[in-house]
């Protein structure tokens, strides 16, 4: 792995432990063994290395995203797919969704970083919506007026819960996403969980 590679993927951890703007190029630089300049070198500015940032949450999204399409065996299965990746990232690896995390710094973002940011939001936002269209198309989820609000809601529920679960225990989590799998599902039918 090159110097740049590094620091985008000890950028990437420390954005998922303490936020775009909890680390400095310093702290790169120290935990790299390498100048702050030659840090400054790969990315002059801080927006720099976010929207590289951002490039990369793109990808370990879309891999993520084409796993769970790849081995899911039901659109329910893809989406308990989903919420096991975020419960291992979230409650046992101690990480913030990079999503989650930049928005946490969403009012000091540049313009550039917001708009990278959005079209990470259109990306999980639109697979979800598919699974959701999915889901009601083949009759596995009742059928929704609007699959993309009802796919936004489990989002911030998923997300929502992730937070309240780190003091509350896993078990709210699990309660949570349970009832939402009773909003989606048809009644008196069994599906594969």
């Amino acid at each position: 792995m090159n110097t740049k590679q590094q620091i985008v993927e000890l950028s990437a951890d420390l954005l998922r432990e303490h936020g775009f703007h909890g680390f400095s190029y310093l702290d790169l630089s120290r935990a790299l063994g390498i100048t702050k300049a030659s840090v400054h070198h790969h990315y002059p500015k801080k927006d720099d290395l976010g929207l590289a940032l951002c490039e990369w949450t793109h990808d370990w999204l879309s891999q993520g995203l084409e796993h769970f399409d790849t081995k899911g065996t039901s659109n329910w299965n893809k989406l308990e797919r989903y919420l096991q990746a975020a419960i291992k990232h979230t409650l046992t690896d101690h990480k913030m969704c990079p999503i989650s995390a930049l928005y946490s710094d969403l009012n000091k973002l540049s313009e550039p970083m917001t708009l990278a940011l959005k079209s990470l939001d259109d990306l999980e936002l639109g697979w979800v919506t598919k699974v959701m269209t999915e889901g009601g198309q083949n009759g596995e989820f009742i059928a929704q007026e609007d699959s993309k609000a009802m796919a936004a809601l489990f989002i911030f529920s998923c997300k929502g819960a992730l937070y309240y679960a780190r003091l509350h225990g896993q078990d709210l989590f699990h309660q949570t996403m349970k009832q939402f799998e009773h909003l989606l599902r048809q009644t008196g039918e069994n599906h594969e969980h």
